[in-house]
């Protein structure tokens, strides 16, 4: 089977509920669209998990950029104080002060050769897998936003995308973070990474036959 999750911001314990919710297995395949670091507690080592399972393709995500933009080979001015402010500083801490250089060396050249979208087709059925928002520039496939008025570029695909948390697109608030969906595009980022927030979920979505799933603090999540 082939699933797709988005936005784990660090929240391994999720992860794995999510994992074993699914059955995953060496047969499956899972891709997850980024922004798997900041905010939660666990985002390296979630990295460091990723990165030895073979059968996992991340994409990178507007944090991942930061990340890179602040520690990587071509750091940017201004870049660690915008992703301090966007929750970066625990990740930040645990590259520097809890890996060896050679560790961290090895997360930062995996980060830098992420790609920013997939295509892929499972039974015949074509797939545009991207962080942010379909778009013709890398800035826009990481950084840009859906709205609820959001079309797939192509009427044939459809496009799944993390980034923007569903609740923002939703149009029943107050209820648990569901998978959005538009003409031709879901949203799956359903909230993961706001500790303060009861209500967020990891969402997974099979592409094989569209079931969603969820995993969450609250109580009675289910699949449909």
């Amino acid at each position: 089977m082939t699933y797709c999750m988005s936005d784990l911001h660090g929240e391994r314990d999720l992860f794995e509920k999510m994992l074993e919710k699914i059955q995953f297995s060496s047969q499956d395949h899972l891709y997850i669209l980024g922004d798997v670091i900041d905010r939660g507690p666990h985002g390296v080592e979630l990295l460091e998990q990723i990165m030895t399972s073979a059968n996992i393709t991340m994409l990178l995500g507007n944090h991942e950029q930061m990340c890179l933009s602040t520690l990587g080979l071509h750091q940017e001015i201004g870049a660690r104080e915008l992703w301090r402010q966007n929750g970066g500083m625990g990740t930040y801490r645990t590259l520097l002060y809890r890996r060896t250089p050679r560790q961290r060396h090895a997360i930062l050249h995996f980060l830098a050769g992420l790609p920013d979208h997939l295509d892929i087709a499972v039974n015949g059925q074509n797939f545009h897998l991207v962080h942010g928002c379909p778009g013709p520039d890398r800035e826009t496939r990481i950084w840009g936003r859906v709205d609820p008025n959001a079309t797939s570029p192509d009427p044939d695909t459809l496009c799944i995308v993390g980034h923007t948390p569903t609740v923002f697109l939703s149009s029943s608030p107050g209820s648990a973070f569901s998978i959005w969906q538009g003409n031709g595009v879901l949203d799956i980022d359903c909230g993961c990474g706001n500790r303060n927030e009861p209500l967020r979920r990891l969402a997974c979505l099979r592409l094989d036959d569209m079931a969603a799933f969820y995993v969450g603090p609250i109580e009675n999540e289910s699949s449909q």
